[in-house]
Formats: structure tokens, C-alpha cells, sequence
């Protein structure tokens, strides 16, 4: 009887032994983890639209056309008179997943004594976050000091917006 008690007890100790070898090969395997991420972003800045907002004794627009880089645009008006002028109504969209900062803003017109232009509603460093609009004004006015009638009553302007990441 003797002996049955210790071959049972081999028995028994033979298998927590067993049991123990088990856990531990499994506990003991390597732990793999994969995973994939992806960012997107886009850069989307482009003027939306320009519209006629007023035109001021016999001021007429001719053309308001956005550049083929959406962030330019020119200006053509017929101005006959002192005081005439054409106001110009610029929106800017930030159709993109980037907030934008306006880093430059240039202006280059025709060099016709007789007009002047104006612009307002926009600064440098001004930010459009990601979604937003800005909408400005151009004025392009018939100089009110020139002394004399031009033989050019049109005038030509363009304009540049530049756009940094914010």
C-alpha cells in the first residue's frame, strides 16, 4: 500500500510538473503586435470666387479673372472720370486639412498715373484655418488728384496671395 501512496504521489507530482511545462511554453511565446497608420493632409488654398461689389460713376468692370495657380488674380476696368471706381470682393477658401498663414501679398498694376487701388479686409500673417473662408476687397479708383484726362482710361491690376503652413 505503501507503494501505491508513492507512485500516486510521482504521479501527481509528475503532472503539476507537466501542467508547469505547458503554462510556461505558452506564457513564453513571443507577443507580436502589427498595426498600420496613415496621415493625410491637404493643401487646398484657393481663391473661391470674385465678384463685382460696386461700381461708382461710370466705374466699369471688364474682367475679373482668377490665375491658373487659384491664388492670383487680374483685374480689368474702364475708369472715364475723377472719382470712378470698381470695388472688388475677393474670397479666399481653405478648402484643405492644413491651417495656412498669409506670408506675402503683392499687387502689380498697369502704371497708369490716373488709377490708384486699394485693399482692405486682409493682412500679412492673417491665419485661415483648415475650413475657413476670407472674404477682402480691391478697389481700383480713378485718382481724384490727376490733373488731367488720360489717354488710357483702363486700367490692368494683378494680384498675388502666397500662403505658408500656419
Amino acid at each position: 500500500m505503501e507503494d501505491f501512496h508513492k507512485s500516486s504521489l510521482i504521479l501527481v507530482l509528475l503532472s503539476v510538473v507537466f501542467v508547469m511545462a505547458i503554462g510556461y511554453a505558452a506564457f513564453s511565446q513571443d507577443l507580436i503586435v502589427t498595426s498600420n497608420a496613415q496621415i493625410t493632409t491637404k493643401w487646398d488654398i484657393h481663391i473661391e470666387e470674385i465678384s463685382v461689389a460696386s461700381e461708382v460713376n461710370r466705374g466699369k468692370n471688364i474682367k475679373a479673372t482668377v490665375g491658373d495657380d487659384k491664388l492670383s488674380a487680374s483685374f480689368e476696368t474702364e475708369l472715364i472720370m475723377p472719382s470712378s471706381a470698381v470695388t472688388y470682393n475677393i474670397t479666399v477658401k481653405n478648402g484643405g486639412t492644413i491651417d495656412a498663414k498669409l506670408n506675402s501679398l503683392s499687387f502689380n498694376d498697369s502704371q497708369n498715373e490716373a488709377i490708384q487701388f486699394s485693399y482692405s479686409g486682409i493682412q500679412i500673417n492673417d491665419v485661415l484655418n483648415s475650413g475657413e473662408s476670407q472674404t477682402f476687397t480691391v478697389t481700383v479708383t480713378f485718382n481724384p488728384d490727376y490733373t488731367h484726362y488720360p489717354d488710357v482710361t483702363t486700367s490692368n491690376l494683378t494680384m498675388a496671395l502666397g500662403y505658408v503652413q500656419a
